[in-house]
């Protein structure tokens, strides 16, 4: 049985907390989340994953870190495989996405959401959702991820999130991404405090 594709994207998570704890009480049961972190491995600025594991903590959810890239492609697909909720950080998406795909977990990951594992993305988690993730460049050094050449991204939205907008100290770089795509792809723009709750192929701008 195909269920229905449930996702929420945001930009700061301990900061829409509110609105992601909503989103998993209409869905599951579970309390247990498995919690990647990876995309923080080349950030000098880290504090927020712990506070985005507090906030969920806070709410009683189980969080089990998984840094994808420490673990084969094996033992990464089979936490995937018996997760019911999978969390990505924030960082830098080029350096996420890259690692996702050295371990070949883009299209099963994908594959997974689309039959019902529930995903929560932040930022740079967010944005891999989208087709593809070079429009990042603005905001994210993609020079960090030295083995990535294809920018495509999970493919499971039709358009393009910009996470942080008008929110320091991203306020220039996401300005920016607006400015020079704003013509050529279908962005959503949201803020520190707002989601994207995605239903199969719908989504809404959550406040």
């Amino acid at each position: 049985m195909i269920f229905l594709k449930n996702m929420i994207l945001t930009s700061s998570l301990y900061e829409s907390i509110e609105l992601v704890k909503k989103f998993l009480d209409k869905n599951t049961e579970s309390k247990k989340i498995l919690f990647i972190p990876t995309a923080t491995n080349v950030d000098e600025y880290k504090k927020y994953i712990h506070l985005t594991q507090k906030a969920f903590e806070d709410f009683g959810y189980e969080v089990e870190n998984f840094d994808v890239s420490i673990f084969s492609e094996e033992i990464a697909k089979e936490k995937l495989s018996e997760a019911k909720i999978v969390f990505i950080s924030g960082g830098n998406t080029f350096y996420l996405l890259q690692e996702l795909k050295r371990k070949n977990l883009t299209s099963y990951l994908k594959e997974r959401i689309e039959n019902g594992l529930l995903y929560i993305g932040e930022s740079a988690g967010s944005v891999i959702a989208s087709p593809d993730i070079e429009y990042a460049s603005i905001v994210d050094d993609k020079t960090l991820a030295t083995e990535l050449n294809d920018y495509t991204g999970l493919n499971l939205v039709d358009f393009y999130i910009v996470p942080h907008f008008e929110e320091e100290p991203f306020v220039e770089s996401s300005r920016n991404t607006v400015e020079l795509y704003k013509d050529k792809l279908n962005l959503k723009l949201i803020n520190n405090k707002e989601a994207i709750l995605v239903e199969n192929n719908n989504f809404t701008v959550l406040k």
